[in-house]
């Protein structure tokens, strides 16, 4: 096995399973060539899930932070149903699309999302208003 491929397959161990398809296939080594033509094909359907994915967290988030805003109960319920729900990772991982309100009952509730943006930086609705 080449050094770059053993390289590749120790910090991109998710692609091993296709790595030792690929040598099935071939019984025995694939060669560099095929394997980063294989790795083509797995780079592009992540960049495909990606896609598909950040409309409808994009959309979810919206709702969520329309729900933050409301007078009645949204907030309430978007504090304890939801956001209490997430564990800190999760929390940082939507950290870019929290909007104003949702901001506003993290940092009431203390919870560890890191730091609300600073005054001169957009929120996520700022950000995505006008957006198709």
């Amino acid at each position: 096995m080449d050094a770059g491929i053993a390289l590749l397959l120790q910090r991109v161990p998710e692609f091993t399973d296709r790595y030792l398809l690929l040598v099935e296939q071939v019984d025995g080594d694939p060669g560099t060539a095929a394997t980063l033509g294989e790795l083509a094909d797995f780079a592009a359907e992540l960049a495909r899930q990606l896609e598909e994915l950040r409309p409808v967290l994009d959309r979810l988030m919206v709702v969520v932070e329309e729900l933050s805003a409301t007078s009645d109960d949204g907030g309430d319920l978007v504090a304890g149903a939801f956001l209490d729900s997430l564990s800190p990772d999760d929390l940082r991982r939507l950290r870019p699309w929290f909007g104003r309100a949702t901001w506003a009952i993290l940092d009431e509730l203390e919870l560890p999302a890191s730091p609300a943006p600073h005054p001169g930086e957009r929120h996520r609705e700022d950000a995505t208003r006008g957006a198709p």
